[in-house]
């Protein structure tokens, strides 16, 4: 038996229960947080860093040749760390397959700079075609219909799915994948690795349901592979705790520190560039249209001091139901 192997069989857990995996599925996909069970810094490492690190583990487990030259555990970024972890999140979600005339019902909150009261917070619903918008107008469902095509199928979130569905497994393909990309970003100044990185954050946000949960997990492994990815720990503005990535000049994808769930994304001045501010959560296709349009205004794209928050959007629980008003 190889040493890999024997890595494999020591850090093989017991298979859970049928009821107790639907029970942890459906929590996760409502975006509970509940207590997640530790897990070991060495298992993170091989989940990261595949047969390499299981390598590496080996020779400190004593299970190897016992070289003193290979007595030094693969050192995770706090980068890499998150996305492992967020990785094996989204192999727990449950497989899905979204019709068009299904809804997703979220909560949502951020920050809007366009908006007088910046800190906002409410629910709403989505046609997963994008072509019907729902929210809560005096205590009643307000369905807004929009006009057929209004936006790009891969702005929707059917549409984004579906596209996240069909990218490459492997990373390097994954990151090459999403750097082409030309209907998501026209930005051709920045690195391939940049692109791809604003690329997944767009997809990701477009596709509340997120992808089948192979491919998300790993495009979250590819996006590890990325050179200089940032992390900010700080409390989003909203008061939700988030931990950001981001590469120069894109904005943070957000994850729950507590389950590595995807949340959102927010857009935090280097204090160099002019930053385009996004539209904010919970609007409909029309509105989105017309706040797009302002902030597309060179004369709404500043250049705060570094550190500040220009947007925010996060989505705090998405479930798939039939109809809006469905919770």
């Amino acid at each position: 038996m190889d040493e890999i192997e024997i890595v494999k069989r020591v850090f093989a857990e017991p298979a859970p229960t049928p009821s107790a995996l639907a029970d942890g599925r459906q929590r996760m996909i409502r975006g509970i947080r509940g207590r997640r069970p530790r897990r070991a810094p060495l298992r993170v490492a091989v989940l990261a860093l595949g047969a390499a690190a299981v390598v590496a583990v080996v020779a400190v487990g004593g299970i190897g040749s016992g070289d003193p030259s290979r007595q030094q555990a693969p050192q995770l970024s706090a980068a890499q760390q998150v996305l492992t972890n967020a990785a094996w999140t989204a192999e727990g979600l449950p497989a899905l397959t979204p019709e068009p005339n299904q809804w997703i019902h979220y909560r949502y909150a951020g920050y809007d700079p366009k908006s007088k009261d910046p800190v906002y917070r409410g629910e709403a619903w989505q046609r997963l075609d994008g072509r019907q918008d729902a929210s809560v107008v005096g205590g009643r469902i307000v369905v807004v219909s929009g006009p057929a095509g209004s936006e790009p199928e891969v702005y929707t979130p059917l549409g984004a799915w579906q596209r996240l569905a069909g990218l490459p497994t492997e990373p390097a393909a994954m990151v090459t994948a999403l750097g082409d990309q030309p209907d998501l970003s026209s930005n051709t100044t920045g690195s391939p690795g940049e692109r791809a990185f604003a690329n997944a954050g767009v997809l990701l946000w477009n596709s509340p349901l997120g992808a089948p949960p192979s491919v998300q997990a790993a495009l979250y492994r590819a996006l590890a592979t990325l050179p200089g990815i940032r992390v900010d720990t700080a409390t989003d503005v909203v008061g939700e705790p988030a931990v950001g990535l981001s590469l120069p000049g894109t904005p943070e994808i957000l994850f729950d520190p507590a389950t590595y769930r995807y949340l959102g994304e927010r857009v935090v001045s280097d204090g160099v560039r002019k930053q385009r501010p996004q539209p904010p959560a919970g609007l409909s296709a029309d509105k989105r249209a017309a706040w797009q349009q302002w902030a597309d205004d060179p004369a709404n794209q500043q250049v705060p001091a570094a550190g500040s928050l220009v947007s925010s959007r996060l989505r705090l629980i998405v479930t798939l139901v039939d109809e809006p008003g469905s919770r």
